[in-house]
């Protein structure tokens, strides 16, 4: 007796080193599936639900405000409808997979704020697409404030993506969210035609990232990545530039327009000369606080900056060339004559503004 029950001991420690070697040789997803060796899901027979679970986003932007460089957010309205195959009522025959709604495989990134009313993801009914048979979906109605880091590198013709992010709750191999192909992302780029600081909407793109998590998995059985997405939506905005150009930099060229009546002024009144030049200097030392005042405070040169640098730096030449052409110590060749220096300097400034602008 004692001997037929350490063989049955024997024969039940084999089968279960066998069943553990069986269930190594399969694959992540074969064990998700498989219903014996998931901790979470046991399917059936009758089950139809293959992972990983599928959710498409369709995102209509409503309104659009408190876009300004001096903040580091903007508000939004949003109304999202999210698409599936799934059913929320019954998703496996013996309920060891169910959810109340989509949100509780993803959400929105959106900070804690007074601002913010994020309502519930409410079901509708099916839909029937031109896609699939029939799939099922829900609507969401969200306004809140979302940050920005503005890129002014550019500035004033500067472009910006505001970003709205979608992120997943769980691994890429659980569940998948994409872009509704149908139903792509909208905005009536001419209901916010005029932003505030000159923006326009021009657009509304999407992009997809994976973010890599390493953890220990027990069901693996060791260490693996974990992989979620983001689905970021980026509402594209530009300037108008020629507005934002002469708003700007007028106190700036007007500076320099000043400086340069120099050269219609015959070189023996030298006095009338180098005030109009000092008047300009002072002008356009002005304008550049202005235009400094007007942004927030960054640690980067922009293209107003050089733009403004540039209006100096003509000032100046104009300044020399005036108290040279009156002292005489120095040859300046054909730059004595005022019609040759009026011409050669107004190219020059505008041939680099151009590029300033352009390159």
């Amino acid at each position: 007796m004692r001997l037929n029950f350490h063989f049955l001991f024997i024969l039940l420690i084999n089968f279960c080193f066998a069943q553990n070697d069986s269930i190594n040789n399969l694959s992540y997803s074969e064990r998700l599936n498989s219903g014996n060796y998931s901790p979470y899901l046991k399917f059936t027979k009758e089950d139809n639900l293959k992972l990983p679970i599928e959710f498409q986003v369709e995102l209509n932007v409503e309104q659009l405000t408190d876009v300004s460089i001096k903040n580091n957010n903007f508000y939004v309205i949003l109304k999202a409808a999210y698409y599936s195959v799934i059913d929320t009522l019954e998703v496996t025959k013996n309920d060891s997979l169910y959810f109340d709604d989509p949100s509780d495989f993803f959400s929105l990134n959106y900070p804690e704020s007074d601002k913010t009313l994020v309502g519930d993801v409410n079901y509708q009914d099916k839909y029937y697409s031109k896609i699939n048979d029939s799939i099922n979906y829900w609507t969401q109605y969200i306004e809140t404030e979302l940050p920005h880091k503005w890129d002014l590198r550019n500035y004033p013709f500067d472009r910006q993506k505001l970003k709205i992010v979608y992120e997943t709750k769980t691994d890429t191999s659980w569940f998948k969210f994409n872009s509704s192909i149908e139903f792509p992302p909208k905005i009536d780029s001419s209901k916010f035609y005029y932003l505030k600081d000159g923006y326009n909407v021009t657009g509304i793109t999407v992009e997809k990232k994976f973010v890599t998590d390493p953890f220990i998995d027990e069901f693996v059985g060791g260490k693996r990545n974990e992989v979620n997405t983001h689905l970021i939506f980026n509402i594209e905005i530009d300037r108008s530039g020629s507005y934002m150009y002469f708003k700007l930099f007028f106190g700036g060229f007007l500076s320099f327009l000043i400086s340069f009546l120099v050269y219609f002024i015959d070189s023996k009144f030298f006095e009338t000369r180098i005030t109009l030049s000092l008047g300009g200097i002072f002008g356009a030392v002005g304008n550049k606080y202005f235009v400094e005042n007007s942004m927030p405070s960054i640690q980067v040169l922009t293209k107003a900056d050089l733009i403004n640098n540039l209006v100096i730096i003509f000032i100046i030449i104009n300044i020399f060339l005036v108290i040279t052409q009156h002292t005489k110590k120095i040859n300046l060749w054909k730059f004595e004559s005022n019609k040759f220096s009026s011409t050669i300097i107004l190219a020059l400034f505008v041939l680099f503004n151009f590029l300033i602008v352009k390159i």
